[in-house]
């Protein structure tokens, strides 16, 4: 069983570094398994082509991601005003590590219906399920503890939090210099939650 689960990852891990490096069009279900020291064979032993890879390395990038987050939550458990600022800051450092994301976030894929953005809208609808379900939770502790109002609505709460990240979010695919966005992203944090929860 151990043995099944490290060729499994050894699979997904040659495909995630080839599909940021090459991208998807351009790897091949023969290059992910010679750079995974596999047979063909047994690469389709555990995914059913390339596309049900790409799903899996999108799939283990946010539970990454999710994992990250959720260690957040219960580190800071007691203080929703740092878990809020230590949360929102990690949450785009980890999404910036997410490199087939990125990758394909900077890609002409992003455009239009097609296999790839299919499966990745699915990813990331599901983390998006579970960011709104945190960020309701977020606002309701948050009520019980004090730094919030409670005429601060959860559901509005969290929406106004999904839009505004997701707009952030293609300034630090695009932008081309991460690091200055991270700054300055990370200072505007400080300041917004510091002045907001007081």
């Amino acid at each position: 069983m151990k043995s099944s689960v490290k060729v499994r990852d050894s699979i997904l891990d040659s495909a995630s570094w080839l599909f940021d490096r090459f991208g998807y069009e351009k790897t091949s279900v023969d290059e992910i398994a010679r750079r995974a020291h596999r047979a063909k064979t047994s690469v389709y032993y555990y995914f059913d082509g390339k596309l049900s890879i790409f799903k899996a390395v999108l799939q283990k990038e946010f539970d990454d991601v999710r994992a990250g987050l959720e260690d957040v939550r219960a580190r800071y458990s007691e203080d929703i005003k740092g878990q809020l600022v230590k949360y929102l800051t990690l949450r785009m450092s980890l999404l910036h590590s997410a490199k087939v994301y990125v990758q394909y976030m900077n890609s002409p894929y992003i455009y239009g219906n097609n296999e790839i953005s299919e499966v990745v809208d699915a990813s990331r609808a599901d983390f998006d399920r579970w960011e709104k379900d945190y960020f309701m939770s977020l606002c309701r502790d948050g009520q019980k503890m004090g730094p919030l109002s409670e005429s601060v609505e959860p559901e509005a709460f969290a929406k106004l939090l999904e839009v505004l990240l997701k707009g952030i979010e293609i300034q630090f695919f695009h932008s081309g210099d991460y690091e200055s966005m991270r700054i300055t992203y990370e200072t505007m944090v400080e300041l917004l939650v510091s002045r907001t929860t007081k």
